[in-house]
């Protein structure tokens, strides 16, 4: 499909769906704390007026009607609870739309409107939390959505500068509670240690006792029925990602799983690893509900990578041919 044409497919549909009886549910607004950071939009000057104070700036890079920045924007900065003090204590935070036209000046050389650095910073997600160093280097990336204390711990990783000593998974993996989740088993998981060797459209799921969303994965997500049927199009392997178990991955390498999270720079959990055709196709590092998570399912599966340039160009078009087809959306659950 050329760019031309997807173009005027889009804008087919977006035009034929104003019209649809299909409706979008489960979006949420919200609006910025107060206590933000009241910026001139000026980065470079941002850093340094945090370098003096001994705080980092974090910038919270979010969409008007995301469900994931709006349970985040609540969870970890309305809500008054010790994510939020902390968050006060040892950052500036400025908040930006990822589609917004505020100007911000990055450097001496160079400005963006919101949408452009978006774009310029490779921010495919939303939320997307960065932090930033004095020297203005992105010391941790967040894609999407993160519990309190899981984002707490994080918030003191990067606080403590502990980013100077290890990554961010070797830092939780000494930091979290491992005995929040017993693993739960699934209809669809297989037990396969070479994944070389798999040649369907691949999934790999990692899990382990500090996991805050697997349960709800589990007894959400996993049990919605267009999942479980997008699911089925797939190996579905899982992983537990503290564990010493050699496996072989779908690049042919011999490795343990705990190395081959610490290398794949992971942090999340359940993360997700997507394949098709032998290649790593998509990274799932975030919360996703079932409508969105279904979707990333079969723009694998279906090879639509090959038509799309990414995902989010194929969940645009495909929401808009659902919702000119009658059908509703819902984003929440």
């Amino acid at each position: 499909m050329s760019k031309i044409f997807l173009k005027l497919v889009l804008l087919a549909i977006f035009t034929s769906t104003l019209f649809s009886a299909g409706k979008v549910t489960g979006a949420a607004m919200h609006e910025t704390p107060s206590w933000f950071k009241q910026s001139f939009l000026d980065i470079s000057e941002d850093v340094a007026e945090a370098s003096e104070a001994n705080k980092h700036v974090m910038l919270f890079l979010d969409l008007d009607g995301c469900p994931y920045c709006t349970k985040m924007m609540q969870e970890s900065f309305v809500n008054e609870n010790a994510t939020q003090s902390y968050i006060k204590k040892h950052f500036d935070v400025i908040n930006i739309n990822v589609k917004g036209s505020r100007e911000i000046a990055w450097n001496e050389d160079k400005s963006y409107t919101e949408k452009e650095l978006a774009a310029m910073l490779n921010v495919p997600y939303s939320p997307t939390v960065l932090f930033l160093d004095g020297d203005k280097n992105i010391v941790v990336r967040l894609n999407g959505y993160r519990n309190p204390a899981k984002f707490l711990q994080i918030l003191e990783y990067v606080n403590t500068k502990e980013y100077k000593n290890m990554k961010l998974t070797e830092y939780l993996n000494k930091v979290q509670n491992k005995t929040l989740y017993t693993l739960k088993d699934n209809k669809h998981f297989q037990n396969i240690n070479n994944l070389s060797t798999v040649k369907s459209p691949l999934a790999i799921i990692f899990e382990d006792g500090s996991c805050f969303d697997c349960k709800r994965y589990h007894d959400i997500t996993f049990k919605n029925k267009e999942v479980d049927e997008a699911m089925s199009e797939f190996t579905v392997v899982r992983l537990d990602a503290t564990s010493d178990k050699k496996i072989t991955t779908p690049e042919g390498k011999t490795i343990s799983v705990k190395d081959w999270v610490k290398e794949l720079n992971l942090d999340y959990r359940p993360g997700m690893l997507l394949y098709n055709e032998g290649k790593l196709q998509n990274t799932v590092d975030a919360l996703l509900y079932s409508f969105h998570f279904k979707e990333l399912l079969r723009y694998v599966s279906n090879k639509e990578y090959k038509n799309f340039d990414n995902y989010l160009a194929y969940l645009s078009y495909i929401q808009g041919v659902l919702l000119n087809e009658g059908k509703n959306i819902d984003l929440s659950n």
